[in-house]
């Protein structure tokens, strides 16, 4: 019976997202994507954005309302040049809400820190990215949407997939508006093309984490200059998990807290035999001088690694476009290599939203802001490629070039919006829509998908957990020590600071969902 659930809830996500993915493309009488406008060259995106503005607007005419600056929290940057992409969005923007926009982008260096001290002192701001959502919704950190939607977000709540929203729902509120992009999630790889053929490295062959260690070998023989595996403070092999048959449920991806689909318990990851064979082989890879050094404390991102030539590939959540943002982010052509199978479950639908802070003056401003970058492929190309002629080239057909050292490549359209409105990348493959169905079709659905953990009643052991696991993650995954007296004296201090109680919680919860199933 499980499975029949589970295959007729796949069968009703493709179709969603094929209904999803035909809206965005054109079936939506608000907008064209440009990846259907590829194929039809006499459909511009102006074309469509007078149409969308006033619908954008709610019932008030953009000149009625009273001007307001809108305060907007990205990850990634900061550019140097954001500041000419406000004042260009900013000019667009006023004949449509009558808003300016502030960006504010948070450099990968722990942003979801500096996003929680905001939340904890009370400062006034409006749109963030969701880093840590469950935990900060049930905090009471976002408002509820469900009205604003209804009133100034019509379009999207029209073409957005009902699974996402009903990911971004927590205790029957819904806190966020996840961007409209892949279903499911997987790891990967996205490696330095020349250096993948300059030593005809075979990145189709690798099936599972272990299999990169030849490439690492040839590397330190021969490339004295890169890292063989570049780690830093922020990014390390946790992105690979030693339990393919699991899923993170408590959506802090700080705590040990999986469940085992193979029993539905959920149990404490660090103390595994599997664990403790992942970290051994990170250490051995550390011993052999694969890893940088300084990995658990080095703040250069992945991608100015690569782009410097202290690295050659990054890894972490690949999507169906991933080339095209590596490539860009990098500023050189990348390969990637996605590591399957691809999972859709309730954190893999929250890993991209947008949240209006409980602190905002003008939350209806703000959701008429979400809805357009939900519709309109002219601010969304503006916030996510820049400016044309400065930032990138305009080719044909809606398809770009990115001008290196542009000043401006930091937001990726996975972060926000719809990704089907932005232009094609001249090296992308132009079947991008084609790319996402096939992407969802292949992909997995957990065995719990829709269940959305409320941590009010262990708020205080959630925090005092997450500092512990802060500790030590960076010394276990960069190999700088040998990790079984360190996941000793670990566990020892999660079990203090209350993690059985957080499993029993979350095991009660999930408990309850399945039987009300």
């Amino acid at each position: 019976m499980a499975g029949k659930k589970v295959t007729g809830l796949l069968l009703s996500l493709v179709l969603m997202v094929g209904f999803t993915l035909a809206g965005c493309s054109g079936n939506n009488n608000n907008t064209a994507a440009p990846t259907e406008k590829a194929g039809e060259s006499t459909t511009a995106p102006a074309a469509t954005k007078e149409a969308t503005a006033t619908e954008a607007a709610g019932t008030e005419a953009p000149d009625a309302l009273e001007p307001v600056e809108l305060s907007l929290y990205l990850p990634g940057g900061p550019d140097k040049d954001v500041a000419s992409v406000e004042q260009e969005i900013n000019a667009y923007l006023k004949d449509k809400i009558n808003a300016t926009i502030k960006i504010n982008q948070l450099s990968w260096d722990k942003p979801a820190d500096k996003v929680n001290l905001m939340i904890q002192s009370g400062e006034v701001f409006d749109m963030v990215y969701t880093w840590n959502f469950m935990t900060n919704a049930a905090k009471g950190a976002y408002l509820p949407l469900e009205e604003l939607i209804e009133t100034y977000a019509k379009e999207t709540k029209a073409q957005i997939n009902p699974a996402y929203l009903q990911a971004a729902t927590v205790n029957g509120h819904l806190y966020a508006i996840p961007t409209e992009k892949e279903l499911g999630q997987s790891v990967g790889f996205a490696f330095d093309k020349a250096i993948v053929d300059k030593y005809g490295f075979d990145v189709n062959s690798i099936k599972k984490l272990e299999d990169i260690e030849p490439m690492l070998k040839t590397i330190k023989e021969k490339e004295p200059t890169l890292s063989p595996l570049f780690m830093n403070h922020t990014d390390s092999l946790n992105w690979f998990t030693a339990y393919p048959e699991s899923e993170d449920l408590d959506g802090s991806n700080e705590i040990p807290t999986l469940l085992d689909y193979k029993t539905m318990k959920v149990f404490n990851e660090y103390d595994t035999p599997e664990i403790v064979e992942r970290l051994k082989l990170i250490r051995s890879w550390y011993e052999a001088g694969y890893i940088n050094k300084n990995g658990a404390t080095d703040k250069t991102e992945l991608k100015d690694a690569v782009k410097s030539g202290k690295a050659w590939f990054v890894y972490g959540n690949m999507n169906p476009t991933s080339t095209n943002d590596w490539t860009r982010l990098a500023e050189k052509p990348m390969i990637i290599k996605t590591l399957l199978p691809v999972g859709v479950s309730t954190k893999s639908l929250q890993g991209s939203m947008l949240a209006i802070s409980r602190t905002s003056k003008n939350p209806e401003r703000a959701m008429m802001f979400m809805n357009l970058i939900h519709t309109d492929p002219v601010l969304y190309n503006l916030l996510t490629f820049g400016i044309e002629g400065k930032h990138y080239k305009k080719l044909e057909n809606n398809t770009v070039e990115f001008i290196p050292d542009s000043g401006y490549n930091s937001v990726s359209s996975w972060m926000i919006g719809n990704v089907l409105l932005n232009y094609l990348n001249k090296d992308e493959d132009p079947n991008r829509v084609q790319l996402y169905t096939d992407w969802n079709k292949n992909s997995a659905v957990s065995p719990v998908i829709g269940f959305v953990f409320d941590s009010t009643k262990v708020q205080s052991q959630i925090g005092a957990l997450i500092n512990i696991t802060k500790q030590y993650k960076n010394t276990l995954y960069s190999g700088e020590k040998d990790p079984e007296p360190v996941l000793k004296e670990m566990n020892s201090k999660l079990k203090a600071a209350g993690l059985d109680a957080v499993i029993t919680e979350i095991q009660t919860q999930l408990d309850a969902f399945l039987a009300a199933k």
